[in-house]
C-alpha cells in the first residue's frame, strides 16, 4: 500500500507525475543482518557503518533502522525536482518488491519526505535553491514509536508512506481514517 499526503499529491500534480508510470529502481538494495541476540535488522548502503559492527542485544532495532536507513536525493535547480521525485518513487517500489519477496512475513514501513530547502538554504552557494527528498524504511516492532503517523495526511511537508507485507497498526488506522486513498 502506497499513500501520499495532501501536500505530496499537489507536488506530484505540479510535476505531472503519475506514480503508476514510474518503474522500480533498484539502486539501493536492502541487506539483512542480525544483532548480538540473533534478531534480524535490515539496512541499505553503509548504514552509518553499523553494517560492519555488532549491534548489541539491547538495541531498539526499529529506531536503529530509522536512524541508519536514511537515503537523500538532492536537486539544485527547480528543473531537477521532477527527477528526484521519480527516482524516490522508483526506489520505494524496488524496496517494496524486495521486501515482499525476501521477507513476506515481516511488516515494513517506508517514509519519504520532500524538503524545499527554504530554511536551510545558503543563497550564495545555491542561488537556484536546494531541494531534497529523504526516505527511510524500518520494521515496526512493538508499539512502533519511531514516528507519529496519525496526522500524516495533514503534514505540511509533502510525504509518501508505503506499507508492505502484513498490515501494520498505523497502516490500518490510516486506511480507516482516510478511506482507500492510493497515491495518484
Amino acid at each position: 500500500m502506497i499513500q501520499s499526503n495532501k501536500a505530496m499529491k499537489l507536488l506530484l500534480q505540479q510535476h505531472k507525475i503519475n506514480v503508476d508510470d514510474v518503474p522500480a529502481q533498484n539502486t539501493y538494495p536492502i541487506w539483512k543482518k542480525q544483532d548480538q541476540a540473533g534478531r534480524p535488522y535490515w539496512g541499505v548502503s553503509d548504514f552509518w557503518h553499523l553494517d560492519q559492527n555488532g549491534i548489541p542485544a539491547s538495541a531498539d532495532l526499529s529506531r536503529l533502522e530509522w536512524d541508519g536507513n536514511e537515503v537523500n536525493l538532492d536537486a539544485y535547480t527547480k528543473e531537477q525536482i521532477s527527477g528526484i521525485l521519480k527516482e524516490s518513487i522508483g526506489i520505494i517500489k524496488a524496496w517494496m518488491l524486495q521486501l515482499e519477496k525476501e521477507e513476506p512475513d515481516t511488516p515494513f514501513l517506508i517514509l519519504a519526505s520532500y524538503d524545499d530547502g527554504a530554511e536551510l538554504i545558503n543563497k550564495e552557494d545555491f542561488p537556484d535553491g536546494c531541494y531534497s527528498i529523504t526516505f527511510r524504511f524500518w520494521a515496526p516492532r512493538g508499539r512502533d514509536s519511531v514516528v507519529n503517523l496519525t496526522s500524516f495526511e495533514d503534514w505540511e511537508q509533502p510525504a509518501i508512506l508505503a506499507a508492505c507485507n502484513k498490515r501494520t497498526p498505523h497502516a490500518e488506522s490510516m486506511k480507516k481514517a482516510r478511506g482507500k486513498s492510493q497515491i495518484a
